[in-house]
């Protein structure tokens, strides 16, 4: 059985868009960290996680509380605010948003499982 392709929300290249910068990195709470419970307890490297997502993005809205329900940090780059983020995005020929950067991987769109496979939790 093949699953379908994840899917993305188109970017929107208007030059009318709001300027802003990214939003602040998503960090889990300390109850959602092992790592707190006992000094050496299931740590293992965690890979840096960037999401590159819109606010109209029902997809990203999905990624996001994945993330954040399972105590996963990221960096937030908000492309309908941030003209940087759409050119890092146009440069790396992603066609829409959700796009997420796990350690050097990239993910468009958003699966649980190929989210769980490229961060190594899965």
């Amino acid at each position: 059985m093949t699953s379908a392709p994840p899917r993305s929300t188109p970017i929107w290249t208007s030059s009318t868009w709001p300027r802003s910068t990214t939003r602040p990195i998503h960090a889990p709470s300390a109850s959602a960290r092992s790592d707190r419970q006992m000094p050496g307890a299931g740590q293992r490297q965690r890979k840096q996680v960037t999401l590159y997502s819109a606010p109209s993005c029902a997809h990203c809205r999905r990624a996001k509380a994945f993330m954040r329900a399972r105590g996963i940090a990221f960096r937030e780059l908000d492309v309908s605010r941030s003209s940087r983020a759409r050119k890092e995005l146009e440069r790396m020929g992603a066609r829409g948003v959700p796009v997420i950067l796990i350690g050097g991987e990239r993910l468009e769109g958003f699966s649980e499982q190929r989210f769980l496979r490229l961060y190594g939790a899965g």
